[in-house]
């Protein structure tokens, strides 16, 4: 079997703006590795035409965590299991366990964030992430939601 390399930040960031069709500086964050820890917030609308004319997410591991809000029906891929999303779902991704997620119709939105480990403060959160049960490999890293909590979700990333 193949190992998957890990795609660092710096990776994910010259994904998106060749997704995006944008120089990388324009979106690449400035002081990236000045941080305590890194955090940011994309909207899924804004790539997932993109997406579409390439090719689905490619299945790979990441070197940072990723927390998706996800709307429209779509199929999660990891390596032991497939999920399918009717409607709305979080979807958590930890650097351990690869994946990817195919849209299954033209409706789709929601949005998604980044970030890495040193953006939690383990004196204060009294957690390692990978801790964490949604973390854990052979663990049910895909929540649905229903409609209501998806708005609430929806408000909150917007903030």
């Amino acid at each position: 079997m193949e190992k998957i390399a890990p795609a660092s930040l710096e990776d994910f960031y010259r994904e998106m703006a060749a997704k995006l069709g944008k120089d990388l500086e324009s979106i690449f964050p400035k002081g990236l590795h000045k941080d305590i820890g890194h955090f940011n917030v994309f909207d899924i609308a804004q790539t997932i035409e993109k997406v579409k004319a390439t090719s689905e997410m490619p299945y790979n591991r990441r070197k940072y965590y990723k927390i998706s809000f996800i709307r429209g029906k779509n199929r999660a891929e990891y390596a032991d299991k497939i999920i399918s999303i009717k409607q709305n779902a979080l979807l958590f991704a930890t650097p351990k366990v690869p994946y990817h997620w195919i849209p299954e119709d033209s409706e789709q939105s929601g949005s998604f964030c980044v970030f890495t480990e040193d953006f939690f403060i383990k004196d204060k959160s009294y957690y390692h992430l990978e801790d964490l049960p949604i973390f854990q490999p052979g663990g049910v890293p895909v929540f649905e939601i229903d409609d209501d909590l998806a708005e609430e979700i929806e408000i909150l990333l917007r903030k």
